[in-house]
């Protein structure tokens, strides 16, 4: 049996972060791995929901073999089949995030000889995850600049704690090797902003883009493109999604409501970070960065991105694209400015 790369999952924040990118880099290289202590540190260790939604994803599409693919279980065994391209389903346990199963699958099924479609099901605004709009507006826009073509289309959006929401996503065939370089911001070019509502009482998305705004203007005259978004939705709730698009990068954020928060609140929220990352160094969020790493890596070309906070989600990605034999590491201060750099394979 070929040797599985051992993992501590204890060392990372909650453990879903190291294991879906696992998941990812095993795809993409062929190579198993064993994770255990998944989660040790938190009140209830284990997997969670969403993580057992990943892997099941991920052995669906490369016909692995799996062992402790159960919610509360400490320990996992992945051994990758090939990569199999096409149309998947994905009905995940409400609320799930949604965007945790694309990401985890698109980059490895981006590698394959044919093009690939999901439906997914679950979370699409959920805390702790990239929403939606993040992924259609950011991340895939600035996978583009690495040749790796994603398109999104949002169904229905799926709100915590109920989720119920429904996302397409179809990726073609990448050309690689490719390479990014994400160091210097440049000139601000915009600002923009996506503010959502879906049945709630009275004007929530008009009373979050407008107090966003006034905390921007009075603060640095700065004014932004709006956009008020309404979609269907399985589940009450609302959003800010805000991007900052430069020169040479950009920056996105993104904000959900809350039960006994108001608009303004969470407008005020959402304006002052970002505030902070216009006024701090790095091209990109500290969110951005560590989605990059699997992406770089695959790329085979590698790259370099600065950010304005290296968080512990991108120190855990760089080290697990090290054990998976990739060249990684970051630099900088854990919450200060910093970045990551992903060598050629």
């Amino acid at each position: 049996m070929a040797r599985l790369i051992p993992i501590d999952g204890s060392q990372a924040e909650g453990g879903g972060e190291i294991l879906r990118t696992a998941l990812s880099l095993s795809m993409l290289t062929g190579q198993g791995f064993e994770i255990t202590r998944i989660g040790a540190g938190r009140l209830r260790p284990g997997l969670r929901a969403q993580d057992v939604a990943s892997v099941r994803a991920a052995t669906m599409a490369s016909g692995a073999k799996v062992g402790g693919t159960f919610e509360g279980s400490p320990d996992l065994r992945f051994e990758p089949g090939p990569l199999a391209p096409g149309e998947f389903r994905f009905d995940l346990a409400s609320p799930a995030a949604a965007s945790f199963v694309a990401q985890t699958l698109l980059v490895p099924l981006s590698t394959a000889a044919e093009g690939s479609r999901l439906e997914i099901t679950g979370g699409t605004h959920v805390p702790g995850s990239p929403s939606f709009h993040y992924l259609t507006r950011h991340w895939a826009v600035v996978l583009a600049d690495l040749g790796l073509h994603l398109r999104f289309e949002l169904e229905k959006a799926g709100f915590h704690p109920a989720g119920g929401g429904e996302i397409r996503a179809e990726v073609e065939p990448w050309i690689r090797p490719a390479t990014l370089s994400l160091e210097e911001r440049g000139s601000l070019v915009t600002l923009r902003g996506v503010s959502g509502a879906s049945r709630l009482k009275g004007d929530v998305a008009e009373r979050q883009r407008d107090a966003v705004q006034k905390h921007l203007w009075e603060n640095q005259r700065l004014d932004v493109d709006w956009e008020l978004s309404a979609p269907a939705s399985a589940s009450p709730g609302s959003f800010l999604h805000l991007e900052a698009i430069f020169e040479k990068s950009r920056a996105a954020f993104g904000f959900l409501g809350e039960p006994g928060v108001r608009p303004e609140t969470l407008g005020g929220r959402a304006s002052r970070r970002f505030l902070r990352f216009l006024e701090a160094e790095g091209a990109v969020d500290g969110y951005l960065a560590d989605q990059l790493a699997v992406p770089l890596a695959a790329a085979r070309g590698g790259g370099r991105v600065t950010t304005d906070e290296v968080t512990h989600h991108l120190e855990t990605v760089a080290a697990a694209l090290c054990l998976f034999g990739f060249s990684a590491q970051t630099w900088g201060r854990r919450g200060g400015p910093g970045g990551l750099e992903v060598g050629s394979s």
